[in-house]
Order: structure tokens, then sequence, then C-alpha cells
């Protein structure tokens, strides 16, 4: 600092000082101070204990700290040094600094005028700097983070005295929740209050904020609209995500002033179609059309009219796997849900921190929780998502089979086995995840063999002498309480706390908070991305409440049987049965409008509801199909050796027409079982005999 300098500064100081307590005071000689700075000066005084008298240094961040802010700051960055660099274009030869910092005040990126370098050093503009309000006090970035608007502080405006030659100029960044992630910032040595230059920085703040929005909301649907078509895709649009379910996800400035909301806050988590005087299922379609040519739109509220398109979902968006129990970012697997249940929110924060550690994870939770989906989630979103998946359940494999299912066995190890031998599930998934489903099942012999396997991260099969290297991440789950068993001494300790590096508990369907949004995903899973299926609300309100005590799986049984009923594509209370959540007979549409939705009311037939659903679900799938059974497989997603074999367990059988006789179609569904038997399928399930036979006209 030049002596002229300083002694400019200490002839000023006192001034500023009586200036500042005037200012906080209320007193008639600051009237000239704006609130902003008045209020900021207080926070100085009061909160942290500044003097605006002395000469501070700007705290400087480590240089992995600051990588890491760069990296935790994400696409805004280099979206930012664009705009930054346009800037500077424009304020060329006006000795100026340009800055972005992130949510803290710290410096993250700097451009300047190389006229301006000396001040910029000299007053601490560098990258790693802190310019925190808390810092340095009233000063362009750090008031502007505080007070989440632009502002300029021009020269006196600033708290320290060493501060009040610039004349800086910020505007806040928000993100797409309306949290402020960073500040854009131009200061110089200006005599003059820089208006024009605030109008650039704000504009381009916004700007980056945009193109920031779309570039993390590739996982979602985008609406882009204006009031006149031709500004669509401008930098003055309005910006709207909303998820598949019709949820708003977030939105941009734009957005908040077209709509009329205060905030972020009471927009985002809103169903857009209560926005928007536009069915859900159209929008979604307008996001399938080729080009952007604006469509008209209005508001429910206030009749506005806009003109909008719709971006789809990025294509890898669009093929990630369907797991309806997890979500959270929008980079991998664990995203597709975007759970609002607060415990499921916690297990996803969990699974985040440990995803690609090699730490063990145990799924506890009734039957039906989604369990399984979670286990695959966790694997797709973890770096060994290009591995093995296997999953074995514990419950499923006969007890003396087991071993060797897991292990693998050498040829010849015993009777029976193959003349090639198994590699066995364990180095099946070498490599990737081994997901032991109900894993409180094992028998207590295998316990050991499986403990020593995770251990050792070695296997040997049976009738081999060596072990083989094995690299797996052990997932496991069961619908049971592993510490209760360990009490009853049918489950090893020692196996349990090697299982449970991390622990998480699935919550039932009917205690999770977002049971409405779980009911509409399923809905849209079930009935395929290619045909939009729109729901009431009061149905998906009388499903939400129904407690499920078979939890994600009988709702998805559920939901199956109104789709493979429906007359339309649009479900109301006429197309649900109370008696599929009771296993009551399935009622004609008349007898369901007079049962006034009481569960239970009715007779309750003894047969099993969903076969009943099933079999009509077939027939009329036959029928479309004109009873090309190959067809109507096509059509449900079947093989033709399970769909005769569905065909004779439910007795549909085509009389004699168009030259096709019934021991011709006995002859075709005899069908081919893998150990090279044959099997009737009349005689299905150890050749109980079937029921008698539904004949349906064709």
């Amino acid at each position: 600092m030049t002596e002229e300098r300083t002694m400019r500064l200490r002839q000023d100081s006192q001034g500023h000082a009586r200036l500042i307590e005037s200012a906080v005071k209320g007193r008639g000689d600051s009237s000239d101070v704006g609130q902003a700075v008045r209020h900021s000066w207080s926070r100085c005084l009061s909160s942290y204990s500044l003097d605006p008298l002395q000469v501070k240094k700007p705290l400087m961040v480590e240089r992995s700290d600051l990588d890491a802010r760069r990296e935790r700051i994400g696409a805004v960055l280099p979206i930012a040094r664009i705009e930054m660099l346009g800037l500077s274009r424009q304020m060329m030869h006006t000795q100026y600094g340009i800055m972005l910092t992130d949510q803290d005040g710290v410096i993250l990126s700097y451009v300047g005028d190389p006229a301006f370098s000396m001040t910029a050093r000299r007053s601490g503009f560098r990258e790693g700097a802190v310019w925190s309000e808390q810092e340095l006090g009233t000063n362009g970035m750090g008031t502007c983070l505080m007070t989440r608007e632009p502002i300029v502080i021009h020269r006196s405006d600033h708290f320290l005295v060493q501060n009040t030659e610039l004349t800086c100029s910020a505007a806040p960044i928000f993100d797409m929740q309306g949290r402020v992630i960073a500040a854009l910032d131009i200061s110089g040595s200006s005599s003059g209050a820089q208006t024009h230059t605030l109008a650039l920085v704000d504009i381009a703040a916004q700007n980056i904020e945009n193109r920031a929005l779309l570039q993390s909301c590739k996982q979602y649907h985008v609406l882009r609209f204006h009031r006149c078509a031709e500004f669509v895709c401008t930098p003055g649009e309005g910006v709207l995500a909303f998820d598949e379910g019709g949820t708003v996800i977030g939105a941009n400035r734009c957005t908040l002033e077209a709509l009329g909301y205060r905030d972020h806050k009471s927009l985002c988590g809103q169903r857009i179609d209560t926005i928007l005087d536009v069915p859900l299922a159209t929008l979604l379609h307008m996001g399938m059309r080729h080009g952007f040519r604006p469509e008209p739109l209005s508001t429910r509220f206030g009749h506005q009219k806009f003109f909008a398109v719709v971006q789809p979902p990025a294509d890898e968006f669009r093929r990630a796997p369907k797991s309806v129990v997890v979500g959270a970012r929008v980079s991998d697997a664990l995203d597709v849900m975007q759970p609002t249940d607060p415990v499921m929110m916690r297990n996803v924060q969990i699974l985040r921190r440990v995803l690609n550690r090699d730490i063990s994870v145990l799924l506890l939770g009734e039957t039906g929780t989604g369990k399984g989906y979670f286990a695959k989630a966790i694997h797709s979103a973890s770096r060994r998502a290009d591995k093995p998946f296997v999953s074995v359940n514990c419950a499923a494999i006969p007890e003396l089979l087991i071993e060797s299912e897991l292990f693998g066995y050498k040829p010849g190890a015993f009777t029976g086995a193959t003349r090639e031998g198994n590699i066995g599930r364990v180095l099946q998934a070498n490599g990737g995840t081994l997901f032991l489903d109900e894993i409180g099942d094992m028998p207590l012999p295998l316990q050991a063999r499986l403990l020593t396997v995770i251990e050792e991260r070695e296997v040997v099969p049976l009738g081999a002498s060596k072990p083989v290297a094995v690299d797996i991440r052990v997932i496991s789950a069961t619908h049971r309480d592993p510490v209760e068993m360990i009490a009853k001494n049918q489950f090893r300790d020692d196996l349990y706390y090697r299982l449970n590096g991390i622990t998480l508990t699935i919550p039932p369907l009917r205690e999770r908070k977002d049971a409405a949004d779980v009911v509409r995903y399923l809905l849209r899973i079930e009935a395929g991305e290619r045909t939009p299926v729109q729901i009431d609300e009061a149905l998906v309100q009388r499903l939400a409440r129904y407690p499920w005590p078979g939890n994600l799986r009988q709702l998805r049984n559920v939901l199956c049987m109104m789709l493979a009923l429906r007359e339309s594509d649009y479900l109301s209370l006429d197309d649900f049965d109370e008696g599929w959540l009771t296993g009551g007979r399935i009622r004609p549409r008349a007898e369901v409008a007079a049962a006034a939705a009481v569960i239970g009311e009715g007779d309750a037939d003894e047969d099993n509801v969903l076969g009943s659903a099933e079999c009509d679900a077939l027939r009329r799938t036959l029928e479309a199909c004109h009873w090309n059974v190959s067809a109507a497989a096509v059509r449900l997603h079947l093989s033709r050796k399970t769909m005769y074999r569905k065909m004779h367990r439910h007795g549909l059988v085509r009389h004699d027409v168009g030259g096709i006789r019934r021991h011709e179609a006995d002859a075709e569904a005899e069908i081919a079982v893998s150990d090279g038997s044959r099997i009737d399928p009349r005689h299905e399930d150890g050749g109980t005999d079937l029921p008698g036979k539904r004949h349906i006209p064709g």
C-alpha cells in the first residue's frame, strides 16, 4: 500500500467510521445510506465484530479445498466461464475484475482487465480468496450472497475503509430449487455507481443458472415457455422441470414471475397438471414429438396463455434401470424414483456415502417392500455396474443343492453332477455384486462357509482342492429379524456382523409418506412408456390409503389387473374393485358402483382373485389376437410355453372354429422342459387334475 493512499485512508477513516455508527443508530445524517447497506453494516458490527478501521487481508483456502469447491459446483463453473469471457469483451478497457464465488464467498474463477491487475492484487481479488461478508464486511460478493438479490456496493458503502475505492456490482446465482449456489461480481475503481454494470451482471447470472438448470435436468421432462412463441428457448424463457409422475422438481426465476409464485418452495413438489390447464399425458406426449415448435398452453388459475415446448429426458436416463424404491440425485440408478419419504431419502443418502466402498449392505423389511429393486439399484449406481449382478434366493433353493449352487462343483464331484461341472453363483458374480435374498433362511452349516468366502475373498468349489480368488460386493436381505434369530441360535452372529456393514430398513408401503407417488410411478412402469395411462386422483388416494399387507408386490398385481381389464386409457374408481384388495371376486361395474367403496362388501368367492383376473385378461388378449397364441404371448410378454400352461390352467379352450381342433391344440401344448422330459400342461404341478374348464366361444 503506497504512502499517499495510506495517508488518504487515515484522513477518511474517522469520517467513515462515524458514518457507519450514525447509519446503524438511525441518525438523520446517514439518510443517503440504503437499507441493504445499513443492515449489512449492522451485521458487521453486532454479528461479526468487525472494525471498519482494521486492515484485513482476505483469508485464502487451501488448493485442495479450492479444487473440491470447484468440483462441488459442477456444471456451473464452465458455464460461468463462458459468460465471464463474454462480459470481458463487452467491458474492454474499463479496468475491471470479473469474479465467480461459491455460496461461501470463495472466489472460484477470475477474469480481469490487465490494467486492473495491480488493484486486483492489492485488493485481494484472486482465486481461493474468501470474500464473504463475515470475513471482509460489506462488499459486493459477500453482501449479495446474504441478501440473495443483485446489489451495487459503491465505494463508501463498503464496511472496511481499505475497500472504499472499489465499486462492486454482484448478482446471485440460484439452483433449480431456489438455493443460492454462487455469485457473479464485477468490481472496478469507477467513481460513479455502475447501474448499467449491475444490469449486465444480473443478466449474465440468470443466463448461467438457466443453462446450468437445463444441464442438470437431463433426466427430467423440461417445459420451456414464454408468452411469445418466438421467445421460447431464449434467455427470458421460463424453464420448469418435472418427473414422469408430473411432480415439479425445479424451475428458474422467470417461471416464478410468469406463474405468480412467491418462491421455489411454494412451487416445487406440486403436480404440474394442477398448475397448467393441461393433462400430464398431453405434456408427456408433447415431449415425444420431434421438433421444437411451441404450442399454446394456459394456466389453471389466471387463464394466462403461454407457448411451450417439452424436452423429454435424455436417452441415457430413459434407459436407466426402473426402480421404485430409491432415488436422490440424477446421475445414476438411485435417482429413478426420487422418493419424498423421509426414511427412503435417508437410506439413499447413507448409500451414497458408501456406494463405491467395499462395505456389505444388509436390507431389512417386510416381504414385497422392494429389497430386490433396492439391491439392483445399488449395483447399477456403483462402479461395478458393468459387472455381473447375481441374485440368489436362499429360501427358494433346496437345502441339499444350495451349497453346489453357491460355490459350484467340479465334474464328477458327486452323484448326479454334470460332466461340465458348475461355476457356482459366487464365481458368476466375480467383479460384480452377489445379492443374497432371504439370507435368514440359509442353513447354519452353509453360513460358516459363506463367512469364509466373504472373509478370505476366495471360494473352493465342491470336489476342488485349490481355492479360487473372487472379488465381490455382498448385498443381503431378509424379512426376518437377524438379532432375534441369533438369540434363537438360528443365525450365526459372526456372519451377521460381517453382513451388516450398513443396515438399512425398507419401510412397508403403508408407512411411506410418498405412497401416492409410488402408485403413480408403478402405474407408469406397468403401462409402459408408449402407453400413457392417466389415473384419477381419487383412485390414487384410495390406493395410497390401503395398508397393503403385500406391499409393492401386491400393489403391482392390482395395477396389472386394472390395466388388463381397463376399457380406456383413463383409470378412475369405476375401474376399481375393492374385492381385489380383500380377495373377493371381480364384480361388474354396476355392482362396484353400488358397493359404495366399502372394503369387504359383497360376496367373497373362494377362488383366488388374481387367478380370476389373469383368466379374464388372457381371454381378452386371445380374442383380440383372434386366438393366435403366438401373437397373444408376444403381447403379454410371455413365452409360448408359459402361454399354453396358463391357458390350460384356466381352462381357456376355443371351440372347433376355422379348422382348429381340440386334439391338435393339446398336441401343440405338450411342452418340453429343460431336463429333456415332456410335460402336459393340463397336469402341471405334479400331475394334479385341473378343475372343470371354462369353455369360451371363439
